[in-house]
Parts: structure tokens; C-alpha cells; sequence
């Protein structure tokens, strides 16, 4: 046999001896490290487990930075909520103080023109109901008190017609009522619904009111004028 054709199985040989000692000195490298404690498959296994970790941190995070952010948003909402309610309540105090003030005007004309501590009917209106001859009495009571003081008592009047005659109050009062009872401060408006006989012509009504069991009545007597329709007696 030629030199030239035992050269190719020569360097198959050369060609398995180097693969054999690598493969010696990879195994010994293993073996080292496995000795020492290192496993390849544990070192897979750890990076598996390390990048399921990494991914696990990155979602928290994620979360943890969302409700921060509707932390943040909900406290610029709160924020705006107080400066809201502060300034509502400024303005509240504001308006109160404004109030207060007319309030302490209209008291003082009161009491210049009526004198303090008085109580009397202010303004009486008649209004026509729905059905024929029924009529709607409102009567206005005002107290120019210089105290906080609450004025009680009871409240009646008469209707009198042209002809003289005239009707209690429990006459022509649907539950016959023979007075109303009032408390006030400051004002209280009285609405009682009336019914006039047929044959009775209104002419006026007198007032009665008295504050207080024993006190001594009042009397005011105001003309009966219908809102809205002119000064003619009923017929």
C-alpha cells in the first residue's frame, strides 16, 4: 500500500483522538463541577426558575406602579374635593352673614315703625279656590322681636257682610275650627280655606289674635278684596 492512500485513515485517527480527549476533558470538566456541586440540569432548572421569577417581579411591579398612579389620581381627586368643600363653605358663611345682616335691617325697620316686642298681622290675602264660593284666607303674622324670641298663641276672624251679619270662623271653616294656633320668630304665614253661604255677601274680616292663653286679643280688620278680581260684592 502507497503512502498516499494510508494518509486519509491517519487523519480519521488523528481525527478521533482529538474528539476522544475533548470529550475526556469536557467529561472531566463535568465531573469537576459536579464534584464540587454544580449540575448542568440544576443550572437550567435555576435559570427557568430565575427568568419565571423575573417575569413575576416585572407583572407585581406593573401593578404595584398602576395603583400608585390611581393612588395619585385619587388624592388630586380628594385635593380638589376639600378646596370644593372649603370653598362651598365660604360662600355658605358669606351668604349666612349677608342674610344675617338684612335680616337685622328689616328688624330694625320693623321695630322703629310697629315698636319692639310687637306682634300683628302684616298683610291678609283672599284667594278664590277651585269650587264656586270657596276662598282661600292667608294671613300674614310678623313679630319685631329684639330677642331670639318665639311668639305663641291663637289666631280667628270674622267675615262681615253689608247687611251687618257676620260668620265665625268655625261657621264656614271646613273642620269648624274656632281658631288656629301660631308659632313664630320672625314671621309665619296662616292658610285656611273657607266656604261663604249662598245668600252672604263679604264685606271685610276682623282679625283676632292673642299670644298667649291669657293675654288680651288683638283686633285688625281688613277689607275682602279677592286677588285678581275686581272690588264688586258677590252675588
Amino acid at each position: 500500500m502507497s503512502e498516499e492512500s494510508r494518509k486519509p485513515g491517519s487523519r480519521w485517527r488523528i481525527a478521533l483522538v482529538v474528539l476522544a480527549a475533548l470529550a475526556l476533558v469536557y467529561g472531566g470538566f463535568e465531573l469537576g463541577r459536579a464534584v464540587s456541586g454544580y449540575s448542568i440540569v440544576g443550572a437550567l432548572s435555576e435559570g427557568i426558575e430565575l427568568r419565571s421569577l423575573n417575569r413575576t417581579l416585572t407583572e407585581e411591579n406593573e401593578s404595584l406602579r398602576r395603583r400608585a398612579s390611581t393612588a395619585e389620581v385619587g388624592q388630586r381627586v380628594d385635593r380638589q374635593a376639600q378646596s370644593d368643600a372649603q370653598m362651598m363653605m365660604g360662600e355658605l358663611q358669606a351668604e349666612t352673614a349677608r342674610q344675617q345682616q338684612e335680616l337685622q335691617f328689616y328688624r330694625g325697620l320693623v321695630a322703629r315703625q310697629f315698636g319692639a316686642g310687637t306682634l300683628r298681622v302684616q298683610e291678609l290675602k283672599v284667594r278664590a279656590a277651585e269650587e264656586e264660593r270657596q276662598f282661600r284666607v292667608l294671613v300674614t303674622l310678623v313679630q319685631a322681636a329684639t330677642r331670639e324670641s318665639v311668639a305663641t298663641g291663637t289666631v280667628t276672624f270674622t267675615v262681615k257682610s253689608a247687611d251687618g251679619s257676620s260668620l265665625q270662623l268655625a261657621d264656614i271653616e271646613p273642620e269648624q275650627r274656632r281658631e288656629l294656633p301660631f308659632s313664630l320668630r320672625y314671621f309665619q304665614q296662616i292658610e285656611v280655606r273657607v266656604e261663604l253661604p249662598p245668600d252672604f255677601q263679604p264685606l271685610g274680616l276682623d282679625v283676632e289674635y292673642r299670644r298667649g292663653r291669657n293675654a288680651e286679643p288683638v283686633r285688625q280688620t281688613f277689607p275682602w278684596r279677592v286677588e285678581g278680581e275686581a272690588d264688586v260684592p258677590l252675588q
